[in-house]
């Protein structure tokens, strides 16, 4: 358990295609495995007195139980056992949470056992601050996609997942400086002084929901301070340190730019002309879009929902045609809020039983009386269910949840050691009863229960061809981008022999195909990928352009299935703009111009990327113009091109665009514009051969 609490938050491999869930996963799966042995073996030795009862245990349970039942029923069953691959929080992943909220009250029985958690807990969060003042600074030594200097993300790989954690570490370590009274002096000062400095992490973050945890973490310890402190000194104090928290707030919400993001949250615009008004700032937007989505998806299916980590699956049914960017076009696996998301994918059942938990948890704690452990526990659980309500859940902190509850379910129950009353010692009794009789017991028992542990250890070592197959994933696609095909094929290959039920590496494979020119092996393992996730329209959307290449190289027998294959991403995905280009350009690819036309004037009304700042999707503007062109509406290409011009950024990427704004101006009968353009692309790219092959029609056609 101290291994799970200090080393989760922690690792992260660079160079696993997912850098961070995957392995955070996996090592936690690994754990419970060890976890797993432990207690079965416990159980085996000593029988029921192992364990501690709780009332928590009865929501936790059920929440269990539905979600199993969920997976049952889910749109994809295969992904609600596994998980989606960059999240990684399928049914497996509930479980390994739940047997960790089952280990502290059977395995945590004193005070000290408490204090070694703890320690593990903080010693993680270390590692993870001091990461992320690298990546603050600009310090740090690896490369990642992004920048991580403007917004970290840390160990963690997200920052808003980031946010979350350093709330939930803040309020804790205050919540016991102001409780632990066994600690002396100078430790509860540290405490103090590491709230801080883990408050300061989660501002860097510039995430605005970690305010809302930071709020109602603090909140619950002030409640529970004047509910049930025995100290009413203590009391007035609390108010004391809940006036200094509340102005360090202003001070934040007006000279830091979390403060800023925050006040932006909702936006006024005044126009001279066309809409003005109160509007949402574009990200709060889209989660917005994103809790209508898990509301439609409950309506549809209220009891069970989707089906664990099931979003991504879902989702496409449940597009319009007029979500943000960011929703629209995206393989989006989160609702970006723990409530929309277990109603989603867990149904209202699910969601009955996660609220449960955490009042349960509450009723507990004040039934306990002055418990500091419990009192840090829920101070901290409402720090993460605060940060989480409008955040996305992940691998890396999920288990805050359940280890919070966990712990108060081991503080309130009667075997914990400081609570002394007629029920903990008859429970004592009977554990010393049941160890002498174990004592008793035949060799084999004893051996069984050895084996239980043995057994636990040898099924973490299971999980290391998963870690492995991710690696060659990733080695597969840089070798891809290198140039390296071969290497490209045979790391793809490994991939998907260590691990063959995931789509990616499936689709990694058909990439590093289509780079040594193999269309026919690329089509097959584009085919498998799509029917291991055929809601995935980016699968389909290879298939079909596979097909369509070796429709282009002249076998026409394919013409069939590269055409149903574009037609089953847009059925699987109709409201995606991405689904519509892959149809046109397959519709381009095979003659049919009307229909490719069709297409691409659909992909185009559905794009939000120039709204949104975005130029993922300029290939949607290159092939309208290529069919409009080839359509004979040369004057239509050239303003559509100009408009593809506009909103690219100025440099290299601009020079297809500006290739096809001069083929279509050369159609038009404006050559002398034309080599204007085409001469702009070439100064950008001097030996692009195409705009060569260009420069040179227009010339001749200039001397004619």
């Amino acid at each position: 358990m101290c291994a799970k609490l200090a080393l989760i938050p922690v690792v992260f491999d660079h160079d696993s295609d997912v850098p961070f869930s995957v392995i955070k996963a996996l090592l936690s799966h690994a754990l419970a495995y060890v976890l797993a042995g432990i207690m079965l073996g416990l159980i085996v030795r000593y029988g029921r007195p192992v364990f501690a009862w709780s009332w928590l245990h009865v929501p936790v349970a059920v929440f269990l139980l539905v979600n199993i039942a969920a997976a049952v029923f889910a749109v994809d069953p295969l992904l609600a056992l596994y998980g989606a691959h960059t999240r990684m929080i399928g049914l497996g992943t509930i479980a390994d949470c739940v047997l960790l909220y089952f280990a502290i009250p059977v395995l945590v029985r004193a005070p000290k056992e408490l204090l070694a958690l703890a320690i593990s807990f903080l010693a993680g969060s270390v590692v993870a601050l001091f990461y992320e003042l690298a990546q603050f600074l600009g310090k740090d030594p690896l490369t990642w996609a992004s920048d991580p200097t403007p917004r970290p993300f840390s160990t963690i790989g997200q920052t808003t997942s980031l946010a979350v954690y350093l709330s939930v570490v803040a309020v804790g370590a205050a919540a016991l400086a102001a409780f632990q009274g066994v600690f002396p002096g100078p430790i509860r000062v540290l405490l103090v002084a590491y709230s801080a400095f883990a408050f300061a992490g989660v501002v860097a973050t510039q995430t605005r929901s970690a305010i809302v945890g930071l709020a109602a973490g603090g909140v619950l310890l002030l409640a529970l301070t004047w509910a049930s402190h025995p100290s009413p000194k203590a009391r007035i104090a609390s108010v004391g340190g809940a006036a200094a928290s509340a102005a360090v707030l202003a001070v934040v919400l007006f000279l830091t730019p979390l403060g800023t993001r925050l006040l932006s949250t909702v936006e006024t615009s005044v126009a001279a002309e066309g809409e003005s008004g109160i509007r949402l700032e574009e990200s709060a937007d889209t989660r917005i879009a994103l809790y209508q989505i898990a509301l439609d998806m409950v309506r549809d299916r209220p009891v069970l929902g989707q089906g664990p980590d099931n979003f991504l699956a879902a989702l496409p049914r449940y597009r319009s045609d007029a979500e943000p960017y960011e929703v629209q076009d995206n393989p989006t696996s989160s609702a970006h809020s723990w409530f929309a998301h277990v109603a989603a994918t867990s149904g209202v059942a699910g969601l009955a039983a996660f609220i449960a938990i955490a009042i349960v948890g509450v009723v507990l704690t004040l039934r306990s009386g002055f418990r500091p452990e419990a009192w840090a526990a829920l101070g901290m659980l409402g720090a993460f269910l605060g940060s989480g309500l409008t955040s996305v859940n992940a691998v890396a902190t999920d288990w805050l949840f359940w280890a919070a509850v966990g712990v108060i379910a081991s503080t309130t129950s009667p075997p914990f050691a400081g609570l002394v009353n007629e029920a903990t010692e008859v429970s004592r009794a009977k554990m010393q009863r049941s160890k002498r009789a174990a004592e008793r017991k035949s060799t084999t028992q004893m051996f069984v229960s050895y084996v239980c542990v043995g057994l636990g250890f040898a099924a973490a070592f299971t999980t290391l061809s998963a870690v492995d197959a991710s690696r060659a994933a990733r080695a597969s696609q840089l070798a891809r981008l290198q140039g390296q095909n071969q290497v490209a094929v045979e790391s793809g290959l490994r991939a998907t022999r260590l691990d063959a039920l995931r789509p990616q590496y499936w689709d990694t494979l058909g990439l590093a195909y289509v780079s040594a020119d193999q269309l026919g092996a690329a089509a097959s393992a584009f085919e498998r990928a799509t029917k291991l996730a055929p809601y995935d329209v980016r699968y389909v959307g290879d298939l079909a352009r596979a097909l369509a290449a070796q429709v282009l190289k002249g076998d026409k027998t394919l013409v069939v299935r590269a055409t149903e294959a574009a037609d089953r991403a847009v059925r699987s995905d109709p409201n995606n703009p991405l689904a519509h280009q892959t149809r046109a350009v397959v519709m381009q690819v095979t003659g049919d111009l009307q229909e490719a036309l069709k297409s691409s004037e659909r992909a185009l009304s559905l794009d939000r990327t120039s709204s949104a700042g975005f130029t993922d999707n300029r290939d949607i503007y290159l092939t309208g113009v290529q069919v409009l062109n080839a359509l004979g509406r040369s004057s239509d290409a050239a303003t559509l091109a100009r408009r593809g011009v506009a909103r690219l950024p100025s440099g290299a990427a601009q020079v297809p665009m500006r290739v096809e704004l001069a083929r279509s101006l050369l159609a038009n009968g404006q050559p002398s514009e034309a080599l204007t353009e085409v001469n702009v692309a070439l100064g950008m790219r001097p030996n692009d051969s195409d705009a060569l092959q260009v420069r040179a029609q227009i010339q001749a056609a200039l001397g004619n």
